[in-house]
């Protein structure tokens, strides 16, 4: 992430730009390596005489580039295609529905997670500082991922210097990311969602003496549930991967957690220069957490649980729903349906540090909804060579087009020049993408939820597209779990045009 401005100035960002290869007329590389092949194969044909074949050639050639070229969102045609045949193949197979628990195939009559997280573990570890911390396992990719609880500042008077510290020390957190071979991605998720009013009350009774009159006291605790009633709040959290790095950590989850009890507290405990406070996540509210994404009705018990110190007597093998559908365009989830949403498009111009608010802002309209911005950061060797393919890319772009798409491909030459400098300033190489869910209990007004979505989207400068064909799939990324979609992929790279 760059950065432009005056010291004294709110400073701007920009994401720089997405990573490709450009052929000819601004085509992808595969594009232009079979444009020219066909080519190439067509004139010699037809200097043999055989116009007929010539042209039959030069026609397949079209049929081939036309879907590779034209996108639907951030999607090749053959993309789309392909992800219409694997869903269609699902249901057949009734693939789509999830049913657990005792008369369920689910080994045991668990109620297991659905998805990438039905064969994941939890595990708890206890960092130098003595905070105990959920661990998840994923053991096919030899993955762990960390919880932290996390809350921001919020809306307190900032000076402009004060906010772009802040801002350059989040910068310097996830930069120092990519200086750690092990970290694979780091998400942060903000939720909003109506609050129950205990946390409220639980505070007020805890500030209230016991010398307080009765009726003052109860006259407190009644205006603390008043106060709450039908109120929306939000609450955040961050998930950080590693990989294991070694064969012990592999095989043993305890060899991981020891390496990461070490390393833990200056990883959170930075973050408090960026205005943000985390602590590790218990093992009982990951649980938690993971349940209320599913069931949104349990918030109420989870917290009561919570608040009183006492056990759900839930495990992590019973903390998913009894049953789930995924359909083309939403998943339904027990008696709630949700829609997710991904990031097509990145804010096309430079973006202030509150870019984001219209979205992560609670809306009455839309009550629940969930936000998770996903940092996959990049080595700093393989950053450096990254940034120089791109810029001498294009450099070649810009010198090749013409009229129209000589603005873009001047845009992109001025990104990958200023991610030159700021890897010269110390920065560091990332990969972003955004996923935003959407749930309602009412399907029918998932329309209009999706349609409000879409314009809180825009007012953050980005665009939004529903992931249709993998729902369950963004649902599941979208909790911040340390699922990751790129790694569950499916689709070829034929499809992708790469």
């Amino acid at each position: 992430m760059t950065t432009s401005g005056e010291a004294n100035d709110l400073r701007l960002y920009t994401l720089g730009e997405r990573s490709q290869r450009t052929g000819m007329f601004g085509l992808p590389l595969r594009a232009t390596l079979i444009a020219g092949g066909a080519f190439i194969v067509a004139m010699l044909v037809l200097m043999q005489g055989g116009l007929g074949a010539g042209a039959l050639i030069a026609l397949a050639a079209v049929v081939y580039l036309a879907p590779a070229i034209l996108r639907i969102g951030n999607r090749t045609l053959y993309e789309v295609a392909q992800m219409r045949f694997q869903f269609w193949r699902a249901e057949k197979a009734g693939s789509t529905i999830y049913r657990s628990g005792p008369n369920s195939r689910i080994p045991g009559g668990r109620y297991r997670l659905p998805g990438a997280l039905a064969k994941t573990e939890l595990h708890v570890g206890r960092d130098v500082a003595g905070n105990d911390f959920a661990m998840i396992r994923d053991q096919a990719l030899n993955q762990y991922t960390v919880l932290l609880d996390a809350s921001s500042r919020g809306q307190e008077p900032l000076t402009v210097t004060d906010r772009n510290n802040m801002t350059a020390e989040w910068g310097a957190w996830l930069a120092e990311l990519s200086l750690n071979d092990d970290v694979v991605a780091a998400t942060v998720t903000v939720e909003s969602f109506p609050t129950t009013g205990q946390d409220l009350i639980a505070a007020v009774k805890r500030s209230v003496d016991e010398s307080t009159p009765e009726l003052a006291r109860r006259i407190q605790a009644e205006s603390a549930v008043q106060f709450a009633k039908g109120k929306l709040v939000t609450r955040s959290w961050i998930a950080v991967t590693f990989k294991a790095a070694t064969a012990m950590q592999r095989k043993d989850p305890e060899a991981m957690a020891t390496d990461l009890g070490v390393r833990l507290p200056g990883l959170y405990q930075r973050l408090e220069y960026a205005g943000v406070s985390a602590t590790p996540m218990l093992p009982e509210d990951a649980i938690g957490l993971a349940m209320r994404c599913y069931r949104p009705d349990l918030d109420e018990s989870i917290n009561r649980a919570r608040l009183s110190g006492e056990s759900m007597g839930v495990d992590w093998e019973d903390a998913g729903p009894a049953q789930a559908v995924a359909k083309w365009a939403s998943y339904r989830h027990e008696d709630w349906i949700s829609r997710s949403f991904e990031m097509a498009a990145p804010p096309a111009a430079a973006f202030p540090d509150h870019v984001l608010r219209p979205l992560l802002e609670p809306k009455p309209d839309i009550p629940r909804k969930r936000v998770t911005l996903v940092y996959r950061p990049i080595a700093a060797g393989d950053g450096v060579r990254t940034v120089e393919k791109e810029h001498t890319d294009a450099v070649n772009a810009a010198n090749k087009t013409r009229s129209i798409g000589k603005a873009s491909a001047g845009l992109r030459l001025e990104r990958t020049e200023a991610a030159r400098q700021a890897l010269a300033r110390g920065g560091q190489l990332g990969e972003y993408s955004l996923l935003v869910t959407l749930t309602l209990r009412d399907a029918e007004l998932l329309e209009q939820g999706s349609a409000i979505i879409g314009q809180l989207g825009n007012r953050s400068q980005l665009r939004l597209h529903s992931t249709n064909g993998q729902q369950d799939a963004a649902f599941i990324a979208g909790m911040g779990l340390g699922v990751l979609l790129d790694q569950k992929s499916t689709i070829s790279s034929f499809a992708r045009a790469e």
